[in-house]
Formats: structure tokens, sequence, C-alpha cells
């Protein structure tokens, strides 16, 4: 089945990042107007999601003060809900709180999509809506005639279909892989410390909340899960915890690895068979 279908691809600057989208299909004629639908679930998804925007919903999040609420999305919802069960399961490692105070200190979810501020202190949600807009454009993409697709919003990925194979890259050598994935039916995410320790996507630095100090240098780690919105966020868990990472993987039923100088670690013990280090 897989010879006959064509790959149809297209790449815009979104997310901070370059996201790319692929779809392969055997059907021509709607390919550019799916592509474009999906670009603009991921554009959508940004314009909530962006504490860069002055329009968008967390932007609004941030300017309320103690006490007062906020209708926002159920998109908006979602990714705080997630973010809520990763900081708790994490014990705070994982948190959208600039001020490095745990999600549910700063924020309380409320029925009817109600947000309330419940402390001072700004919200950033680079560490997860990355991963969440991916996993939107999959959506839609799953529930046309697409038969198979991916995402990749430099380094967030989802496929499903035909595997998509991707390269990881060294977070100390940029022009050497350190391994080679072929996705199907799923997602990785991976951050690094590539250069220094500025992470390489709109997040900037990648800071502990529980010791307010960057992630060490020269690290990167690549989760693989059933969604891109749960490999973004755990990341960010396994940079901070390491070997101790474990359990929150687990209960996700995710698997990953860590890169730190020439070792690859990886978490629990293997990520796939889908996975090869490159030499």
């Amino acid at each position: 089945m897989t010879s006959s279908l064509k790959l149809s691809n297209r790449a815009r600057p979104l997310l901070g990042t370059i996201v790319e989208i692929g779809v392969h299909t055997s059907g021509w004629d709607v390919t550019h107007d799916i592509i474009s639908t999906a670009f603009n679930k991921i554009e959508h998804i940004q314009s909530l999601m962006s504490r860069f925007d002055d329009e968008s919903e967390v932007t609004k999040i941030n300017r309320l003060k103690v006490g007062q609420e906020l209708v926002v999305s159920s998109d908006l919802i979602r990714v705080l809900e997630i973010s809520n069960d990763i900081s708790t399961m994490s014990g705070g490692v994982f948190s959208i709180s600039m001020e490095s105070a745990p999600n549910t200190d700063v924020l309380e979810l409320q029925t009817n999509g109600r947000v309330k501020r419940l402390q001072d202190g700004l919200i950033d949600l680079g560490g997860i809506a990355k991963g969440y807009a991916v996993d939107r454009a999959i959506d839609y993409l799953r529930s046309t005639q697409v038969e198979s697709a991916y995402v990749n919003a430099g380094g967030d990925v989802r496929a499903f279909g035909v595997p998509h194979s991707i390269l990881v890259r060294h977070p100390s050598r940029p022009n050497k892989s350190v391994a080679s994935i072929n996705l199907s039916d799923n997602a990785l995410a991976t951050s690094a410390t590539y250069f220094g320790e500025v992470n390489a996507d709109q997040s900037g630095r990648i800071v502990n909340p529980m010791t307010g100090r960057p992630v060490k240098s020269g690290l990167s780690v690549s989760v693989m899960a059933s969604t891109c919105v749960v490999a973004d966020a755990l990341t960010k868990c396994m940079l901070m915890l390491e070997d101790r990472v474990d359990p929150i993987l687990h209960e996700f039923n995710a698997r990953g690895f860590l890169v730190h100088g020439d070792q690859v670690t990886s978490f629990p013990k293997i990520i796939d068979s889908s996975v090869s280090h490159a030499n």
C-alpha cells in the first residue's frame, strides 16, 4: 500500500522554530489545502499560548491580579491540566511558573473554563505548548483522508502511518547524530543545552525550578511517548531528574535516552528496537 503513496511536504516558521508537515496520500487534489489547514491549527495554538503575543490567553493570564479570573479556551485548559499532572508527578521539577513556584500555587483551574490567579508570577508554556500544537495538527490530519503524515516542530515530532525517520543530533557537536529513530503512531521530543546553557527552542534557558539554576550544558534528552505534549514536557523532567526519571516515564508508558558527552543512557532500560545509536 505504501508504495503507491506520494509524499508532499512544506515548512513554515512557527512556534519559535521551523515546522515541517509532510503527508503521504494517493490523492493530490486536496493535499495543499490539508497541509495549510494543519498549519492553521498550529498557528492557532501559538496565538493562544505564546507569552510573547500581547493578545494571547497566556499573556492575559499573566496580567491578572491575585483573585481575578479569566475564561480561557478548552485547548489552554487541557494544556494546564497536563502541566499540573506532570508537575505533581515530578515533585515540582516540571513547572510552568517562571517564579519557580508549583503550578497549583499560581493558578487554580475552575469549572466552565475559568482560571483563577492565586499568587503573583508569570507563566510560560514554552516547555509544553509546542508538543500540544503538534498533537492538534496530527489530530486534524488523522480526520482527513490522509493515509500517513508527520509533523516536526524543531525536534518535537509525531507521525502516523508510514514510519518517519529522524536523526537526533549530538548536544556538543550538532553536525553529528547520536541516534536514528523511526516514528510510526507515536511521538518524540528532544530538549538539549546545545550551545552553552541556552535551549534550542523558544523557552530559552532550561531552569531547574527546585534550584533556580540552569541545567548544565552539554546535555540532550529525547523522550518517546504516545503524544507529543507528554513527550515535550517529560524531556524537561529527564534533563533535571536524569537517573531518577524512571517512575514518571512508567506513568506515561514513555521511554527515553540522555546524551552527555559521548555516553548515551536509556531510560528505563532501552528506548525501543526502532532506535539505533549512530557511530
